[in-house]
C-alpha cells in the first residue's frame, strides 16, 4: 500500500471497519453482560489479549497504514476507537470508583498498549504462559495495587 493512500481499493479501510465494529459490538456485550464490574473487566481483558494474539497482524497493519487513511474514514475508525474505550472506561469507573474519568481514561489507553504489547516482539513465551502473566499485569494496572493515592512524584519525574 501505498504512504499517501492515493489509489486505496478501500480493502484495507474496510478490514479495519470490520475488526473495529466487531471489537466494540463484542467488548460493549462483555461490559453490560454481567452484574460483577471485576468479573466484566476480566472477561474484557481475556477477551482483547485473545484478540491481540490471534490479529497480530491486523494490529500491526493499523498501526503501519492508519495514518495513510483517506480522512473520513480515520475519523469514523478513531470515533469508533473512542466508543471502545469508553466502554472499557465505564467498567473501570466501577471497579475504581476513586479514579476520576481521565485517570481511569489513562489507565484503560496503558493498559490497551500492554495487551498490545505482543505484537512489537516475540517473548519466546507460549500462549498458555504469556495470557496468564499478561492478564494478571492489565488487571494489576486497572484494577490497582492499592486504592489510595499514587506516591507524589518529583517535578522531574513527572510525564
Amino acid at each position: 500500500m501505498d504512504n499517501n493512500g492515493a489509489g486505496r481499493d478501500g480493502s484495507t479501510v474496510s478490514v479495519f471497519d470490520r475488526i473495529i465494529e466487531r471489537q466494540l459490538a463484542e467488548i460493549t456485550t462483555i461490559a453490560n453482560g454481567s452484574d460483577d464490574p471485576a468479573a466484566a473487566l476480566t472477561a474484557m481483558v481475556l477477551h482483547h489479549l485473545g484478540f491481540a494474539l490471534e490479529d497480530r497482524e491486523h494490529l500491526t497493519s493499523w498501526r503501519q497504514e492508519f495514518r495513510s487513511l483517506p480522512t473520513e474514514d480515520a475519523w469514523r475508525l478513531r470515533r469508533m476507537q473512542r466508543l471502545y474505550v469508553e466502554e472499557w472506561v465505564q467498567v473501570v469507573g466501577e471497579v475504581r470508583p476513586d479514579l476520576s474519568d481521565a485517570e481511569a481514561r489513562a489507565a484503560v489507553h496503558a493498559t490497551l498498549a500492554l495487551l498490545h504489547s505482543p505484537t512489537e516482539y516475540k517473548s519466546g513465551l507460549p500462549r498458555e504462559a504469556l495470557t496468564p502473566l499478561l492478564t494478571s499485569m492489565a488487571l494489576g494496572a486497572l484494577q490497582g495495587a492499592d486504592h489510595g493515592s499514587p506516591p507524589p512524584l518529583s517535578s522531574e519525574s513527572a510525564v
